[in-house]
């Protein structure tokens, strides 16, 4: 716990008093005391303006953060460089001396005056990860503006250097949350960016506040906190946007998967109605990082195609040039190499279904993880079953009668049996169906893609082998309500009950296989399971209702 000063006017019932408290030189209340409403009145009237109490860092305003703190350690620039990873994500941003010594000296320029000095330390102290990414930041927006002719740079840096410093008065808790944010959390976080401004001017940084408050504006005017478009957005900020989402994506948290350099700037290509995209090229010639599918200028003045990254050293790409058609790795030497982007090229969920199917059935697993991986962003959930696992099955199992395939089908059914896993943890409550299944159904790839399309449209399975009594299966639909059972097996006898609450559905193996062919390709909003379900409806119903697409 720290000890915090808190006005009269901000104490709320419960705190608990964090010092001893002296009213005209006599010993008032004790530390420890817990104020209750009475009290917090008595103080008011007793003219006491502020108190010491015990908070939480997450309970406590960034001004109080700087006076709870003691901290004597000047953050080390060297030291902070090090720790991010640079000749992985630099490219050729730090090759230069001169540029090394440009933005070490401001940095240390700004830890000489004690304001900045104290800010950063507690920024260290609250959050690694944020204190981090400030540096990392600071460096490379500096550089690139510096390249880039900016005027007042050792100004606009020191905006750099503190644009998120807002952070500080977001809780800990909100900002190393593991998985999505809630709304609430989110409005939150959004806060960050108009608290950091609001440090920044207490601070008489009025030149530079702008830039904690603007970073997260977009240029298609889908950013925050005032929803600034194009021209309204001032240079200095999409250089800090631009960069603010590269070490994002590239130096995330540990309890995120970071991206290699590359990968990011694909993403950030996919996004690039949210930057300046032109800047968004010549960042990318700046730190001489190309992603694959990236045609580029050799040093030699031919024309080239990135056709493969090497993630270890990124600068040394595998290209086929376009003149030739021969694929090189680009020498350790530098004898050879990229002088400029031409274009990017996104690739298409055509090409990467292409290229993921391509590397799943050569059984280069690593590879084809790529792929998928980025297949996958494409889609819903629901059209991960009908785009991607539907067209590999079907064409797993042409191969099937060509070459033996089981491993493939192993893969196939471990990327399934995930991706139903993620769905059963996110779903909500919805309609429950019941699967009365043959022993021969328990590992069916087609069982596990119509389960997978049933969950993503809001209907949830519920597995049970038929050796499950047909009272207890009642029970058990009774139970949680079931709108349908579906019964897989051989033999239609299994079905016969001499009650029937719910609509009946049969399938054989046959069957099954040809009603989840019948979803391949379809998008979202064209899966449509009533209809699809309609021939395989077997015996009478007395429940109204039944099955339903939600």
């Amino acid at each position: 716990m720290r000890v915090v000063p808190t006005k009269i006017a901000d104490l709320q019932e419960g705190s608990v008093l964090g010092k001893d408290l002296y009213v005209e030189n006599r010993l008032l209340m004790k530390k420890g005391s817990v104020l209750t409403k009475r009290i917090i009145t008595l103080l008011k009237n007793r003219y006491v303006y502020s108190v010491d109490i015990e908070a939480s860092i997450e309970q406590a305003s960034p001004i109080e953060v700087l006076q709870a703190y003691s901290v004597d350690d000047t953050p080390n620039f060297f030291e902070t460089l090090a720790e991010l990873s640079t000749e992985r994500r630099y490219g050729h941003a730090l090759k230069n001396m001169n540029d090394i010594l440009f933005v070490r000296d401001l940095f240390e320029q700004y830890m000489q005056n004690s304001h900045y000095r104290r800010l950063l330390q507690v920024l260290q102290q609250y959050d690694t990860y944020d204190y981090q990414h400030a540096v990392d930041v600071f460096t490379l927006c500096t550089l690139f503006a510096k390249k880039e002719g900016i005027p007042r740079i050792e100004q606009d840096a020191l905006g750099f250097l503190f644009h998120d410093i807002g952070k500080l008065n977001i809780p800990l808790t909100m900002l190393n949350k593991k998985g999505k944010l809630s709304l609430h959390e989110f409005t939150r976080m959004k806060q960050h960016t108009q608290l950091g401004y609001e440090i920044l001017k207490e601070r008489g940084l009025d030149a530079i506040a702008y830039l904690a408050k603007s970073h997260h504006e977009r240029i298609d005017g889908s950013g925050y906190p005032e929803g600034l478009e194009g021209r309204h957005i001032p240079k200095e900020v999409r250089f800090l946007q631009l960069i603010d989402m590269y070490s994002a994506l590239t130096m995330t948290p540990s309890y995120r998967q970071k991206l290699e350099a590359a990968e990011a700037i694909m993403i950030m290509y996919k996004e690039r109605h949210l930057l300046d995209h032109k800047l968004l090229a010549r960042f990318v010639d700046f730190l001489g990082i190309y992603p694959e599918n990236a045609i580029v200028l050799l040093s030699d003045g031919t024309h080239a195609f990135v056709e493969q990254v090497n993630h270890q050293h990124p600068l040394l790409p595998m290209v086929r040039r376009l003149e030739t058609n021969d694929t090189i790795s680009l020498p350790i030497n530098f004898q050879l190499k990229i002088e400029k982007l031409i274009t990017y090229q996104i690739e298409t969920p055509e090409q990467l279904f292409y290229k993921f199917s391509d590397y799943l059935l050569k059984g280069e697993e690593h590879l084809m993880e790529k792929y998928y991986n980025r297949l996958k962003d494409q889609y819903t959930y629901a059209e991960c079953f009908t785009k991607i696992y539907l067209p590999i099955y079907q064409i797993v199992k042409v191969m099937d009668q060509q070459l033996v395939l089981e491993d493939r089908r192993l893969k196939l059914r471990g990327l399934l049996n995930k991706a139903l896993l993620q769905l059963r943890q996110e779903s909500k409550k919805g309609s429950a169906i019941i699967f009365w299944i043959d022993q021969e159904f328990r590992s069916s790839i087609p069982l596990l893609l119509i389960e997978g399309i049933f969950y993503s449209k809001g209907l949830y399975p519920m597995i049970l082998e038929n050796t499950t009594p047909r009272d207890e299966l009642v029970k058990i639909a009774d139970y949680c309500e079931a709108k349908a059972i579906f019964v897989f097996s051989k033999d239609k006898k299994l079905i016969d009950m001499p009650y029937q609450k719910w609509k009946l559905y049969h399938m054989t193996a046959e069957k099954l296989e040809q009603f989840v062919f019948s979803f391949a390709g379809l998008s979202e909003q064209n899966i449509n399971i009533r209809q699809a379900i309609e021939t395989y409806q077997t015996g009478t119903t007395i429940m109204e209702g039944g099955l339903a697409d939600e």
